[in-house]
């Protein structure tokens, strides 16, 4: 398990949870890769699925200079035996900083595991 950072500029005409969500919801490419690990099997069919992560909510910390991002996202599957697809729904807590007028969030990225 290693912790990947994520750092962007604050657009100062947003609020900071408006600049988290607009920062996520539209640099998906950037979180899911960390994201898809925690389900990575090692089986091609599992992915991310493309456009499945959204912001629920962020939460600052009394100090305003952290706080925490619950996110929610799809991890599609393929069954080959019935030619159907799923996508199951999961939610995530991101942590993040703010140093500088840049937002700094954590993402673990875990190694792959596989079913025997």
């Amino acid at each position: 398990m290693t912790i990947q950072t994520v750092t962007f500029s604050i657009n100062n005409k947003l609020s900071i949870a408006e600049n988290i969500i607009e920062y996520v919801q539209s640099h998906e490419d950037k979180f899911s890769p960390a994201l898809f690990t925690k389900h990575d099997q090692q089986d091609l069919r599992y992915q991310f699925a493309t456009a499945s992560l959204h912001v629920d909510m962020v939460e600052m910390a009394q100090d305003s200079n952290s706080g925490v991002i619950s996110v929610s996202y799809g991890i599609h599957f393929f069954w080959p035996c019935n030619n159907q697809d799923e996508i199951d729904h999961y939610k995530e807590t991101l942590n993040f900083v703010i140093r500088e007028e840049k937002v700094t969030i954590e993402l673990v990225e875990h190694e792959p595991w596989i079913v025997l």
